[in-house]
């Protein structure tokens, strides 16, 4: 049963919640609120019910290395075959291959697990997110406490 449930960018209680992607977050919403994302679900009070929606900040996040281009040339040259080779095994053009190992082009995530698979190299590195924890407040920090919403 949904009690006491308050929005989570306004703050006033709510009796239909609004499960709605915003900027890549989930959040509880009310109706007024939801307008600013995408809504994945609607529960009403009294309702029992399940969902099965990851937040974000629960799935791990990876970012590309600084110097992927040096890894992926060095890697490449290892295993003593071109950018033509390469190119043909990930099937891709080998334009792309040396711009990429230019700098010039950052690689899609498709392109990144392909070249990690045949070179045998890491070109993503997990983010550790390191957040302070300041003084505990009594009260709820809510979104619009700290945002200006536009219209």
């Amino acid at each position: 049963m949904v009690k006491n449930i308050e929005c989570e960018i306004c703050g006033t209680r709510i009796n239909k919640i609004f499960i709605t992607k915003v900027e890549g977050v989930i959040l509880r919403l009310c109706e007024e609120c939801s307008k600013y994302g995408m809504i994945i679900n609607i529960i009403n009070k009294g309702e029992k019910r399940k969902i099965d929606v990851k937040n974000s900040l629960d799935e791990e996040e990876y970012e590309l290395v600084e110097d992927y281009q040096k890894l992926i040339e060095e890697a490449r040259k290892k295993m003593n075959i071109s950018i033509e080779e390469l190119a043909k095994r990930i099937g891709e053009k080998e334009s792309l291959i040396r711009k990429v190992e230019r700098g010039e082009i950052r690689p899609s995530d498709n392109l990144i697990e392909k070249l990690e698979k045949i070179l045998k190299v890491k070109l993503k590195e997990k983010i550790n997110y390191k957040f302070d924890k300041k003084e505990e407040r009594k009260e709820k920090l809510r979104i619009a406490d700290v945002v200006e919403i536009k219209e």
